[in-house]
């Protein structure tokens, strides 16, 4: 995925077309949560900040970020 998504960066950035790769780690989900009882969830990513991540790679300020791999 992450060669996939380089390539596509690479291939169309003079078009304005950026494409990332964002790696969460363990989602703090209901379903997480059901089947890992007692895990340390304060460490699972919170998926409102994944949300935010997205949000921001597609405003004007992420619009120069491009081929990156971004781990949360």
């Amino acid at each position: 995925m992450v060669s996939l998504i380089r390539t596509v960066a690479q291939e169309n950035k003079d078009a304005g077309i950026t494409a990332n790769v964002i790696l969460p780690g363990t989602m703090d989900t209901p379903v997480n949560r059901k089947a890992m009882p007692n895990a340390d969830i304060s460490k699972w990513v919170q998926p409102a900040n994944v949300a935010s991540l997205i949000t921001w790679l597609l405003s004007e300020a992420g619009k120069d970020i491009n081929g990156a791999v971004i781990p949360v």
